[in-house]
């Protein structure tokens, strides 16, 4: 065994054994399928005889009431008409857009350049649907009014052709979780309203969104047209995604989830593991806006460390630290051994900078952390000693 494969063992040790300070910590996998067999025995068919209790009935391909159920009760916190639930965001947001351009007759829609869609999912959008995309105003700041003005009026790229949609992250992740101000949202919505134009919430993580508003969730759906919301971000529970809007949208977006090949037979624990997670998620998700504040604070307390956003406006936020990443991978190593506090896992590269960026991500593992170990695990990273 050479040094790199004994540093890489030495490291999964230590996350796997150290309390983290972000999501919800190290897990045994198992836990979580016998939360949902637990689930199912209790609520689903069972029992023989005149003892029978038909139970919630088992999904199969989209159907059957544990899903259906599941679905207007997504709706209904979102106030929206109907909901679609679906693997994955990678499929059920290009789905959205591609609805919305066939609509109107033009493939083409916009969002912001650190959108999931551009960056992560090898363009789906434009090679599964023929969608062209531009990417709207400046990548370090949420997307503006402006920055749809300036994209379809005179001398703007879109001018000739339109957009059909806008795609709007709430909150984006990329930038640290930042949200346009409230009054910016209305005035977006307004805008693409007034022009036809229809408005996608990527709400991967909106549940941090709604406390941070001091809105519901319903009225931060209400700005849209359509909304896609994960299950296991923040969530803490296996993949899945929810697709909602009006009734006809989801029905249409049932059959292209059909053509891509996202209705599966059964997605029962993937179901019963949303079910059972979104609730304390919901509960929960206030404090852990609060929490990111705090814990954002006493990291900004050391020299050298910067904190965007500053203060945070959700229950995320990147820890940007000078130099390179090696050496701040060995002081969080150095940490995790003294203190048994994991503070953060990978570090990105800052383009034009000569720093790195940790992406902080408040969970329920941050609330166990008592303020005086934590901040003595913080001032033990940036110890050059």
């Amino acid at each position: 065994m050479d040094n790199a494969e004994a540093l890489e063992i030495e490291r999964t040790r230590l996350r796997l054994t150290c309390r983290h300070l972000t999501g919800v910590g190290p897990q045994n996998p198992a836990d979580e399928f016998a939360a949902i067999a637990a689930w199912l025995r209790d609520n689903g068919p069972h029992g023989e005889g005149d003892g029978f209790e038909p139970g919630i009935q088992p999904d199969s391909y989209g159907c059957g009431s544990l899903v259906e159920d599941f679905e207007a009760e997504v709706a209904a916190l979102f106030a929206m008409p109907a909901a679609r639930f679906m693997p994955s965001g990678c499929m059920a947001q290009p789905i959205a857009l591609r609805i919305w351009s066939d609509r109107v007759g033009n493939r083409v829609t916009a969002f912001h350049p650190t959108s999931h869609l551009e960056l992560h999912e090898q363009h789906g959008y434009r090679e599964l649907h023929g969608l062209t995309a531009h990417l709207l105003g400046d990548a370090t700041r949420p997307t503006g009014v402006a920055d749809i003005a300036a994209l379809i009026g005179p001398g703007g790229a879109a001018q000739a052709t339109g957009i059909a949609s806008v795609l709007i992250e709430l909150p984006a992740r990329e930038i640290g979780g930042q949200l346009p101000t409230w009054d910016e949202l209305v005035a977006l919505s307004t805008f693409c309203r007034a022009r036809g134009i229809r408005l996608h919430l990527d709400g991967a993580r909106v549940w941090q969104a709604a406390p941070a508003y001091r809105r519901s969730l319903a009225e931060i759906a209400a700005l849209f047209d359509s909304v896609y919301v994960s299950f296991y971000k923040d969530v803490g529970a296996l993949p899945g995604a929810m697709l909602l809007g009006p009734q006809d949208f989801v029905d249409e977006a049932a059959i292209w989830q059909r053509r891509q090949g996202g209705t599966l037979y059964t997605a029962m624990g993937n179901i019963v593991s949303a079910r059972l997670r979104l609730p304390p998620c919901l509960e929960r998700m206030p404090q852990l806006v609060e929490r990111a504040r705090q814990v954002a604070a006493l990291f900004a307390m050391q020299p050298g460390a910067a904190i965007v956003p500053d203060p945070p406006q959700t229950s995320m936020f990147h820890l940007w630290l000078p130099g390179e990443a090696e050496p701040w991978l060995a002081a969080r190593d150095r940490v995790a051994r003294a203190t048994g506090i994991w503070l953060f896992g990978a570090l990105k590269p800052l383009d034009g900078e000569r720093a790195v960026r940790a992406e902080l991500s408040m969970g329920p593992a941050s609330l166990a952390l008592d303020d005086g170990e934590l901040a003595a695990a913080i001032a033990l990273l940036f110890d050059p000693t």
